[in-house]
């Protein structure tokens, strides 16, 4: 062993190939320097991803901010982080499913809408209760609502014909009002259908609760979207060109359009009986606040179906041309979208 001391590297490879060594030497060499070997790839940092041929160094270098641990050091600082790398590990790639959110659409805060809704309806309540012409509950005009009611057509002889004109619109705005509110009235903070229901009897006494809480939708509607009613009654064309025939009845069967008829008496002679009868009165009002509200829900309903930049137009015109104007655009309007570009 002495001699194997002394000698020079190069003179000591040559008398290990000369077998100038016993075979345990050999042995224990060997297994000297496998463990060695296994040393250096048992404290190599962040060696799950290296190869066995990777240098140590380098991996310190470029891994500076692994901090490595070991039992023998108290500090912190200094921490050795133990990562024996493996040949028979596996990477397994982790699927990611992707899930679509759902959105959902809350009611937005109150705005002017809102509190020029609830004004209205309170205002038309004073109105109705307090203010308006004639007594509340007359003898009169049970008598002249029993009549209409048993003889809905023709018109009779003692009801004047602008009033029964009147009259028969309340069968077809609340309608229009239903086709032009229940495509958004999901999500919204009451629901629509009770509010709709009572304006065929009770007119904007019904509405002005639902409408003074209601949120403007701006959100694109697709049919699925939409409710029952809405999507096999409201949005079905025949329902909109039912209305739309039964407005356009309603001049005949009031006998408006015939030869010899005198508009300004007959304007005359309602004015005079609005101002002796509280239901004709209110009833009047009534109808006038929804004709407004429908032609600014036209305007909305406008913006949802595309046409965005006919919203004004329509606006302005079916509030000059009510009942008839609003029946027009339910026939014409498109329809929304199967599905949500």
């Amino acid at each position: 062993s002495n001699q194997f001391v002394g000698l020079s590297p190069s003179a000591r490879f040559q008398f290990l190939t000369n077998g100038h060594i016993s075979y345990t030497m050999k042995t224990v060499f060997l297994i000297s320097a496998f463990l060695t070997i296994a040393k250096v790839y048992a404290f190599a940092p962040n060696h799950q991803q290296s190869t066995p041929g990777s240098s140590l160094v380098g991996r310190n270098n470029y891994n500076r901010n692994n901090r490595i641990t070991h039992p023998g050091f108290t500090d912190e600082s200094f921490t050795l982080k133990l990562n024996a790398w493996s040949p028979f590990k596996k990477e397994v790639e982790v699927e990611v499913e992707e899930v679509a959110a759902e959105i959902v659409i809350e009611p937005g805060p109150l705005d002017a809408k809102n509190a020029a809704a609830a004004v209205v309806w309170v205002a038309l309540i004073t109105w109705s209760f307090l203010l308006a012409p004639g007594t509340l509950g007359s003898d009169a005009d049970n008598q002249m609502i029993q009549r209409l009611i048993s003889q809905p057509v023709p018109r009779p002889e003692e009801i004047n014909e602008l009033w029964f004109a009147i009259w028969n619109t309340f069968a077809v705005v609340p309608a229009v009002l239903a086709a032009l509110t229940a495509p958004t009235g999901k999500n919204q903070r009451l629901s629509s259908a009770p509010f709709l229901l009572g304006s065929a009897a009770f007119g904007y006494f019904a509405l002005g609760p639902y409408y003074a809480t209601r949120t403007v939708r701006t959100e694109a509607v697709n049919t699925d979207d939409l409710g029952w009613a809405s999507r096999n009654v409201f949005e079905n064309k025949i329902f909109a060109f039912a209305l739309l025939a039964l407005t356009i009845s309603i001049p005949f069967s009031a006998d408006i359009i015939v030869p010899g008829f005198d508009f300004s008496a007959k304007a005359a002679d309602f004015a005079s009986i609005a101002s002796q009868s509280r239901f004709i009165s209110v009833a009047a009002t009534d109808i006038g606040i929804m004709s407004i509200v429908t032609s600014v829900l036209i305007s909305e309903d406008c913006k949802l179906r595309g046409w965005g930049d006919k919203a004004i137009p329509l606006l302005i015109g079916t509030l000059l041309l009510p009942v008839l104007g609003p029946c027009a655009y339910l026939a014409a309007r498109p329809g929304f979208t199967d599905e949500i570009e």
